[in-house]
């Protein structure tokens, strides 16, 4: 096309209509590299998104469903246990089991029904009290300290730090074989921090990572989703500290305003 143009024996309106031809080649192949790009751009978004869906749904699936089937499991184990030397707890026991399948049913319904989250805490302390009385354990000596007003944090937040330190406590239980397990939780106007500690066997948290453990790493996106950390230390034979810090936004006219 430069050549042509180039080319002395052209008429100027053929130079013109070459010229026009040739910005609008050129023209016509920007906008082709461009819709290619931004169709790879699309692309992206929607792999990103799926993938981030699915990362929610696995979350969900593992804190909600599974926490309420291993409640149940290990209830019935203890039932069993207490089946011969102590009917009454044996009972107790069957109820705890029950209450605990119904919970799952209808966490299971909400998940099936747009896998919307579970209606909001009526209180954090709470929450955890019937968590912990539900796990009961008579080898293991669980301290739980709650301070702060609740009303600082926004209810999202109290149940996002409900499921991080549940599941915290249940891996602790499950797998640390503790016989102490401190949890702490402070709820400031600026921040809601929480602690578990444990005397268990500890373990390494690098090699638990590499294992695609989904427990640990359901606690590490709920907190970075909420703009906060949850930090596991923990070595063989040492026991194991989960640590969670999430920020609050402050209310307009609530408490903590200055």
């Amino acid at each position: 096309m430069a050549r042509r143009i180039a080319d002395e024996s052209c008429t100027p309106a053929e130079h013109f209509v070459l010229a026009v031809a040739g910005m609008e080649e050129s023209l016509s192949r920007r906008i082709r590299e461009s819709a290619d790009s931004y169709h790879s751009f699309l692309l992206n978004q929607v792999h990103r998104a799926q993938e981030e869906e699915r990362r929610r749904i696995a979350r969900e699936l593992h804190d909600r469903i599974g926490h309420g089937i291993s409640v149940a499991h290990q209830q019935l184990a203890l039932s069993e246990a207490y089946r011969v030397a102590d009917s009454a707890r044996a009972s107790a026991k069957i109820s705890v089991v029950q209450q605990a399948i119904l919970e799952t049913m209808e966490n299971l319904r909400q998940l099936t029904s747009e896998l919307h989250p579970q209606t909001s805490l009526r209180g954090l302390e709470k929450a955890l009290m019937g968590f912990l009385e539900a796990v009961e354990d008579d080898g293991v000596n669980v301290a739980l300290a709650v301070g702060g007003d609740e009303s600082w944090a926004d209810p999202r937040v109290l149940d996002e730090a409900f499921l991080i330190v549940r599941e915290a406590v249940r891996n602790a239980l499950t797998h640390g074989a503790p016989t102490m397990v401190l949890i702490r939780v402070n709820i400031a106007p600026h921040e809601l921090s929480a602690s578990v500690q444990d005397n268990g066997r500890g373990f390494d948290p690098v090699a638990v990572r590499g294992r695609g453990g989904v427990g640990l790493t359901s606690m590490r996106e709920r907190a970075e989703l909420l703009g906060g950390r949850a930090i596991v230390s923990s070595e063989p034979g040492q026991g194991c500290l989960v640590e969670l810090f999430i920020p609050l936004a402050r209310q307009s006219g609530g408490r903590g305003d200055v």
